[in-house]
């Protein structure tokens, strides 16, 4: 063997062995969102199905609107993981994501995103594309989803205790390329009188809903996970006739979680937040395989669709 061979193999070796990442460890995640002051919003851990033969699943970036650093998630062909009892590779998906310690259900907590997708953002909608993601833990459900799709950011509610919906938050030609603050706020409660979610983009109220918002007898934790979760990736592949899947990026800053709203922005901002009503919603009517947005795909309802 050629000492370049050698070399080259021992170099392999190091990236493969560093935490099952190619370049960035956990701790050096953590730091990083540590000295940017994220708080109480800093991730456990990578996601156990995040590829570890990935090039570069999450990293740490000078690209911010909050403070001086952003993450940066990176996804490319092939990246799925597997754990002993489940495989993303055998169930059509591919991710890399941060993931959350769990909360406890009838709690009220408020959050806060940037989102970034570049302007050369390689869209693979039709299938999925989960950003942020709220999954119910024993049993295993998601209960909402912040997703890209051809109608733009959507918000879909994906509850067994209340209707499925993909609410457009913000079109396409307005999110890609362009920051996107998101501000939820939830309680995640069996109680009609207790239960509701509202969501906030770029300071505009575009979901409010009360009601019933989690089982009353399932899963009484649920958890957070934010980055690229791609599934039902054959979607993609079969409408467009691809044999790979493209690079997708995304940035994430100033991610924050609290209790209360004055924990996160001034008593004004929040009196502003919570005067606002929503009167109309647009809904994305969801296709599984469609190359393209139709003209018809997105519908103006009233309020009371969103039950």
């Amino acid at each position: 063997m050629t000492k370049k061979i050698f070399l080259f193999f021992l170099i392999i070796g190091l990236l493969v062995n560093n935490n099952g990442f190619a370049k960035t460890k956990f701790s050096k995640v953590k730091k990083a969102l540590e000295e940017d002051k994220y708080g109480r919003s800093i991730p456990e851990e990578f996601h156990m199905l995040n590829a570890k033969h990935a090039i570069n699943p999450v990293s740490i970036s000078d690209f911010s609107i909050v403070g001086e650093k952003s993450i940066m998630f990176e996804l490319n062909d092939g990246e799925c993981g597997y754990e002993p009892k489940y495989s993303d590779c055998k169930n059509d998906r591919e991710r890399t994501e941060l993931y959350y310690k769990k909360y406890p259900s009838k709690v009220e907590r408020w959050y806060q995103f940037y989102i970034y997708l570049p302007k050369d953002y390689n869209s693979v909608a039709p299938s999925n594309m989960s950003l942020i993601q709220w999954k119910r833990l024993k049993p295993s459900k998601v209960l909402v989803m912040f997703k890209h799709t051809h109608a733009g950011l959507t918000f879909n509610r994906n509850g067994d205790t209340f209707k499925d919906s993909q609410i457009v938050l913000k079109q396409n030609d307005e999110f890609i390329g362009n920051w996107t603050q998101i501000i939820f706020n939830t309680n995640w409660h069996p109680d009609p009188k207790k239960g509701f979610m509202k969501v906030w983009i770029d300071g505009d109220l575009k979901v409010d809903f009360k009601g019933i918002s989690n089982h009353p007898t399932k899963g009484l934790e649920q958890n957070l996970r934010y980055g690229l979760y791609n599934s039902f990736i054959s979607r993609y592949k079969n409408t467009f006739g691809k044999s790979k899947m493209p690079q997708r990026i995304a940035f994430f800053d100033g991610v924050r979680s609290e209790k209360k709203c004055e924990k996160l922005f001034s008593k004004n901002e929040c009196k502003k937040l919570n005067s606002q009503k929503v009167e109309k919603y647009k809904i994305y009517a969801y296709s599984k395989n469609k190359k393209e947005l139709r003209p018809n795909s997105i519908l103006e309802v009233s309020k009371s669709f969103i039950k």
